[in-house]
């Protein structure tokens, strides 16, 4: 990595770091219009067939991504400068994505905090073992974790209990003694209990389905673009005493380089780079401050709609070779011995 300090990579992006409060309502209204609009579509089509049903509500969860961009960046407090709008902006975002506010931003705090520290990977993480930890396991052990790693429940079965059920409970381990996200999830539980109910007593069940669909599939393109930007081959994970935050920045968080198109729905973050090294850059500027250091385009693992889907077979961090490994070579380097 070109030796720069911290505080002169940090430098590189505060001049994108102030929110423009044009842009941002911009994005509110060209991100919740499109959705509920395309909701009510799918309510529609769903009154033919639910095959109709389906196509427009995951095109609807792509606003649904976007929107949650928005919830992450008043999370950061990079939305906006006015707290009260940013919090509530933040709030309207957390009741479609199902995403309790003050309880995510808590928790998406501490994987900012501890990103790439093999100390730390007990929140707002895709569990992963080192080698040495995998070997260490039982039997049934690497059983579960195997089938924790494996695609259909990382990014079709997690999702769903993500959303559905580990964010409607406030009392998990992880969430003990933090008054502020139990509020935060009773809060949001209880706006969603009546929004949900709402929509059955004026629509019927079927806007119920078409609801948890669109938040289904939202939840599993939110899953796999998080998935994509922590876990790839060249990543970083440290111990604390060898951790630094800038090269957990730069080296364990990918460029996930998009089509235009994908890049406006995901509202910028597979720049996801330029995020970790600081959160208070708007997601609306990422591009623009990649695009003005050289440094920040040369040092990051780049990642693309071709090469992506190769991150899936990669399942534990090698302490030896310092990347990432698969399942095939975990047995060829140390289980068939």
């Amino acid at each position: 990595m070109e030796h720069i300090t911290s505080d002169k990579w940090l430098a590189l992006t505060k001049a994108f770091q102030q929110p423009d409060a044009f842009k941002s309502w911009r994005q509110v209204i060209n991100s919740f219009v499109p959705f509920i609009v395309l909701w009510g579509l799918a309510y529609w089509a769903f009154t033919i067939s639910v095959w109709l049903m389906i196509p427009i509500a995951f095109v609807a969860a792509m606003f649904g991504v976007r929107i949650f961009i928005i919830q992450h960046d008043c999370g950061h407090a990079s939305f906006l400068k006015n707290r009260v709008w940013r919090d509530r902006i933040g709030w309207a975002c957390s009741v479609i994505t199902m995403t309790p506010y003050k309880a995510w931003q808590w928790e998406h705090a501490q994987h900012h905090a501890h990103s790439g520290n093999s100390d730390h990977r007990d929140l707002g993480e895709i569990k992963t073992l080192t080698a040495t930890e995998f070997i260490a396991l039982g039997k049934w052990e690497k059983i579960a974790y195997r089938i924790y790693r494996y695609p259909f429940f990382t990014f079709l079965v997690g999702p769903a209990w993500v959303f559905f059920g580990f964010y409607r409970w406030p009392y998990w381990k992880e969430y003990r003694g933090k008054k502020v996200v139990a509020n935060s999830i009773w809060d949001t539980n209880v706006a969603l209990l009546i929004i949900l109910v709402s929509l059955v007593l004026f629509f019927g069940w079927e806007a119920l389905i078409v609801q948890l669909t669109i938040v289904y599939f939202t939840a599993v393109l939110g899953v796999w673009l998080f998935y994509v930007q922590h876990q790839f081959e060249d990543g970083y994970w440290q111990p604390t005493e060898n951790w630094n935050r800038v090269e957990a920045a730069v080296h364990g968080s990918s460029y996930f380089k998009l089509p235009k198109i994908l890049q406006w729905f995901t509202g910028n973050i597979g720049f996801h780079h330029v995020h970790h090294l600081n959160p208070l850059v708007p997601n609306y500027e990422l591009e623009a401050c990649h695009n003005e250091n050289e440094v920040l385009q040369t040092e990051v693992t780049t990642l693309t709609l071709a090469n992506c889907w190769e991150t899936m077979k990669l399942k534990f961090w090698d302490e030896k070779l310092q990347r990432m490994i698969s399942m095939k070579e975990m047995k060829t380097l140390y289980l068939n011995r």
